[in-house]
């Protein structure tokens, strides 16, 4: 058989050298087209580029620009300023220089301030900065005289030393009158350092790897505002060619190719910036073009490489990838059926229907075998667990090699018992299988620590816990277990933000005794309730709770509740409450609750005995307090629950007192309201009225109004007497007797105290008013 023959028969040798060689033409493709395009990318690039870096000048400038009109707009209009703006102190102006120095020294902008009151027709300016202050307010006061109009808060180019070819700072004015000329009208000049703006044209060059391009910056004239140095044109080729050529394109921004004296260049600019300014960059066309020519020469030489070695590199690794793709070939046709088949199957179709046959086959059996295994080792765990004293030790024995239960029958071992801390309200955000996810996380996590140092099983026992069986042919110490569930319970919660609670049964040496410890650790994993979250519990943390059968709560305790709740001292509820948890942290687990329930059981018959022949009683769920008890975990947790109730019912409390001291202020204005005519109307009659005591009435009205009774009956019948006074014609005498006043004088008194004129005064001037 030649070469053509073993080709033809074997298809997936072919589909091997056609992947190869197709991978081959791309290349060549992708090169070819690479090579006519390198120019036309380049250029793209360079124009993408030279745009960016236009459009950042730019905005730096604009940025620059409205910072600078900000910060004249505020110092103008700053009342600090007012000394050098317009005031007419000269001592007083001098005092607000510093201010004007520590502005320039901040800002990388400013070159000086410069303020012209016109009071006093003199210039001030910051000291900070490499001119002469008279230079610099000659230049300003030339400039000033020669424009009889200058545009507010806009830059301007200001020469300083009188040559008009160089620009030393540009300007921003702001003053207050029409013109700049007005009389005594007040002037501010910002001066803005114009390096800055050629130290961020370097700045943005360097960065995009642009040193040798040339940008500068022109007005609308066309005069050179800013260059880097390193401009080739002369400033009337600027102006007759360059931007003629550029206002003929009618674009904002774009680039084309000029020629100047036998040197070609790449100009991008920028038209329409702030103050009409143009941005334009220089770029030598020959740098350009280098980089175009040397990538297609790269371009070539590298694909031309690359397609020689890829042909030969194709060949040799086809055949060595298609040689045990052979082999395989030959094996499954030998143990295959004889004959050829009929359908047109290449080599991995023949030999991945076979492998994947074999392998489904050898999945279900593996994965059938697997889930009755751990369904018996489940079932047998939670029998040892439950019941292990009914085991004998053969048919122990039987079970720990027949199911891998790592469990010894003698030596050293410890029962752990783990529940999951907030399981309620976990259980009420996660589903079943979710919960039972988490469960199998803790117990891999847990067991992974364990084996380190010992033989561990753990099993779900689908109730609200796990259990572990830990054991050891020599001793165990219940320090190290310590330490192996801390490091379980940290890992638990950076994963999963969740915790447990862990209790340890003593040390003891066979399994028969598996059952009874456990036992013991479900009725100790209950003190979590004192020893808090995340706790770690064995005997001797609960040995003095176990052996603590007392329980009393004194009288003084009770007492203590229960005066606090009815005089509504928080202090002393709250002191009361913490003594009695402190109390029940001494009691064994049942009488834990009885204490609790005792404490609401007081707190209810108290508040029954405070709502006794009460128009408004306060209620409280007794019901749902010991509800949310129930759903606590920790001793911490009922203790906020009882100080929320407490602290609902002092609040309710509170409210009723406030509601019926409002209604009493209401009824005692209702009252005055009514009977101010009344000359007898005091406070004493106000409350046999009310059948109160006076000075409690009195009291709770100035409490709510902030007046006293006699003050308020005092004001009704004044403004009523104010009443008369503008829209009747009664007399003093007759008023006086209307609104409640039997003395002339004590009215007379009263009245000029809160108007502050007499009464035929305030006729008087009333009448006046409305007749004008």
């Amino acid at each position: 058989m030649n070469i053509l023959e073993l080709l033809r028969s074997r298809k997936y040798l072919q589909r091997i050298l056609l992947s190869f060689m197709l991978v081959v033409i791309i290349l060549v493709m992708t090169s070819v087209i690479l090579y006519f395009n390198a120019q036309s990318k380049v250029f793209s690039m360079q124009n993408d580029a030279d745009q960016k870096l236009l459009t950042q000048i730019n905005f730096n400038i604009e940025n620059m620009n409205e910072i600078v009109k900000e910060l004249a707009v505020s110092l103008f209009n700053d009342e600090d300023m007012i000394a050098l703006k317009s005031g007419a102190d000269f001592k007083q102006s001098i005092l607000k220089l510093e201010k004007l120095n520590g502005l320039v020294a901040t800002s990388p902008y400013l070159h000086s301030i410069v303020f012209y009151n016109g009071k006093q027709d003199r210039y001030f300016s910051s000291l900070n900065h490499d001119l002469e202050n008279n230079q610099l307010y000659d230049a300003i006061g030339r400039y000033v005289d020669s424009h009889t109009t200058i545009p507010k808060l806009q830059l301007i180019p200001m020469e300083m030393d009188g040559d008009d070819d160089s620009f030393d700072v540009f300007s921003l004015f702001v003053y207050d009158g029409p013109t700049v000329n007005s009389v005594n009208s007040n002037l501010l000049v910002l001066n803005i350092k114009p390096t800055w703006m050629l130290d961020n044209l370097k700045t943005l060059n360097a960065l995009a790897d642009r040193e040798n391009d040339v940008i500068f910056i022109t007005d609308s004239e066309g005069k050179v505002l800013i260059s880097n140095d390193r401009n080739p044109l002369e400033e009337q080729d600027v102006k007759n060619t360059l931007l003629q050529r550029i206002a003929s394109s009618g674009k904002t921004m774009d680039y084309f190719t000029y020629n100047q004296h036998d040197k070609k260049y790449r100009v991008t600019y920028l038209t329409r910036g702030m103050n009409n300014w143009q941005i334009i960059s220089l770029q030598d066309y020959s740098v350009v073009m280098n980089n175009v020519r040397q990538l297609k020469w790269t371009a070539a030489q590298v694909t031309f490489s690359v397609v020689l070695l890829t042909v030969l590199i194709s060949v040799y690794f086809s055949v060595r990838i298609y040689r045990p793709v052979g082999h395989l070939l030959t094996l499954v046709k030998g143990n295959g059926p004889h004959g050829k088949t009929n359908q047109p199957r290449d080599e991995l179709s023949v030999i991945a229907t076979s492998y994947s046959e074999i392998t489904d086959k050898l999945k279900k059996m593996e994965k059938d075998q697997t889930v009755q295994i751990n369904i018996s080792k489940v079932y047998h765990l939670r029998s040892l667990i439950t019941a292990s004293e009914s085991i004998s030790e053969q048919e122990f024995q039987l079970r720990r090699e027949q199911y891998g239960i790592d469990v010894l029958p003698h030596g050293s071992l410890v029962v752990a018992l783990v529940r999951i801390d907030n399981l309620r309200e976990i259980s009420s955000q996660t589903a079943d299988t979710a919960l039972s996810l988490l469960n199998f996380a803790i117990s891999n996590i847990t067991q992974e620590l364990l084996r380190r140092s010992y033989s561990s099983e753990a099993v779900d026992l689908k109730s609200d816990h796990l259990v572990f069986v830990i054991s050891k042919s020599e001793g165990i110490g219940l320090d190290d277990l310590h330490k192996i569930f801390l490091e379980a319970q940290e890992m638990v919660r950076s994963y999963y933000r969740v915790t447990f609670s862990v209790t340890l049964s003593r040390v003891f040496e066979s399994y028969r005794d598996i059952t009874t410890y456990y036992t013991q650790d479900l009725r100790h994993s209950n003190y979590r309730m004192i020893l808090g979250k995340q706790a770690i519990i064995d005997p001797d943390t609960v040995k003095n709770n176990e052996e603590f059968e007392q329980f009393h709560i004194p009288q003084e305790l009770e007492r203590q509740l229960t005066e606090g709740l009815k005089s509504g001292d928080r202090e002393s509820i709250n002191d009361g409450v913490l003594r009695w948890m402190e109390l029940i942290r001494m009691f064994s687990f049942e009488n834990m609750f009885s204490a609790l329930l005792h404490m609401v059981v007081t707190l209810n018959n108290t508040l029954s005995e405070m709502n006794h022949n009460k128009l408004n009683p306060v209620s409280v769920n007794l019901q749902a307090i010991n509800q949310r008890i129930l759903e606590k975990e920790t001793l911490d947790e009922i203790h906020e629950v009882l100080m929320d109730a407490i602290g609902e019912v002092l609040d309710k409390r509170q409210s009723a007192r406030d509601e019926k001291s409002q209604l009493i202020a209401d009824t005692i204005k209702e009252i005055v309201e009514k009977h101010y005519s009344d000359p007898d109307l005091n406070v004493q009659k106000i409350a046999d009225m009310l059948r109160m005591s006076h000075v409690y009435l009195g009291q709770v009205f100035k409490g709510q109004e902030g007046i006293t009774v006699v003050d308020f009956i005092n004001q009704t019948r004044l403004a009523m007497a104010r009443m008369y006074l503008e829209n009747h014609d009664l007399t003093v005498a007759e008023i006086m007797d209307k609104v409640g006043y039997g003395n002339e004088s004590y009215f007379y008194r009263l009245f000029k105290r809160q108007y502050g004129t007499t009464p035929k005064e305030y006729r008087l001037r009333s009448a006046i008013n409305r007749n004008t």
